[in-house]
């Protein structure tokens, strides 16, 4: 086993519980088709770990189930989920961040792993089509089939090229080495439950990497996968006060210089422009 892959899942209630519960299938069932495809989960909500289990044996899909249902936050789940490989499954020398609103074609991974392998790059996406038929990084559209999981998987084999771009999508496939050693998602200062944990992330890369590299994230689309981007956290209560938090927390971690490493790894210069005013303003 090379990969190890994490994932929170937040199933929502009421109104959002079906679609949620199909995007989860559609995402364990793809899943399945790989042959690494044993998953570390954090359970943030709101199906019990027995009924999740339930759903994940459905699937035939290999599982750790850590939390018990309630929402910790992205960027404390996905470090909970780090730690326990890091501790339990030293060896593996890759690990994913996924997202439960993903399709997957089967061995995704592998062409990535190659990647890695024989670069000096600590991480690689592959390309992603959205739900509203944009491939991303590019921008471009295409239309998406409308019929099955099936047609979907055929659309993304169509897509490979061998061609590296910059740009930052998820999934993500680290190197478990250099993942470690950069500590993951730095929870002491990520202290809300969403928003700007990417950035923190990409900022570490940056730095151990070496400012005179200039090093900005990279796609290999040789990789397609699906992600809908559906925004699901984006309806949960009091979401602009954990963006809040987390924003200074990404402040006080990083600084001025920080930000505006982020735009320039973004390669949008007026990015985060608004962020380093209010800091040079207080």
């Amino acid at each position: 086993m090379k990969i190890i892959h994490t994932l929170p899942v937040m199933i929502r209630s009421e109104c959002f519980r079906d679609d949620d519960l199909s995007m989860a299938r559609a995402c364990f069932e793809s899943l399945r088709s790989s042959e690494d495809h044993l998953v570390v989960l954090y359970n943030q909500g709101c199906l019990s770990n027995d009924n999740l289990r339930a759903l994940l044996t459905s699937c035939g899909l290999s599982a750790v189930i850590l939390g018990h249902g309630e929402n910790i936050g992205i960027a404390r789940a996905r470090q909970t989920c780090f730690e326990y490989i890091w501790k339990h499954h030293r060896d593996v020398e890759y690990i994913s961040e996924i997202h439960v609103d993903m399709v997957f074609p089967r061995n995704w991974y592998v062409p990535l792993l190659d990647f890695l392998a024989n670069s000096d790059e600590p991480m690689i996406s592959p390309g992603i089509v959205t739900m509203y038929g944009e491939l991303q990084p590019s921008g471009l559209d295409v239309v998406t089939p409308d019929d099955t999981e099936a047609d979907l998987i055929t659309l993304l084999g169509e897509l490979k090229r061998d061609e590296v771009v910059e740009g930052f999508v998820h999934p993500v496939v680290h190197k478990a080495r250099i993942l470690r050693e950069i500590g993951g998602y730095d929870t002491q200062f990520l202290r809300g439950k969403q928003g700007y944990e990417d950035d923190s992330l990409l900022l570490s890369y940056y730095y151990y990497m070496g400012t005179r590299t200039n090093w900005r994230p990279k796609c290999y689309l040789k990789s397609w996968v699906y992600h809908a981007t559906m925004a699901q956290r984006m309806t949960l209560p009091d979401k602009h006060k954990e963006f809040a938090l987390n924003e200074e927390g990404l402040i006080r971690q990083y600084g001025a210089y920080g930000l505006m490493r982020l735009s320039n790894i973004h390669r949008n210069p007026s990015a985060f422009d608004n962020l380093l005013q209010k800091i040079i303003q207080q």
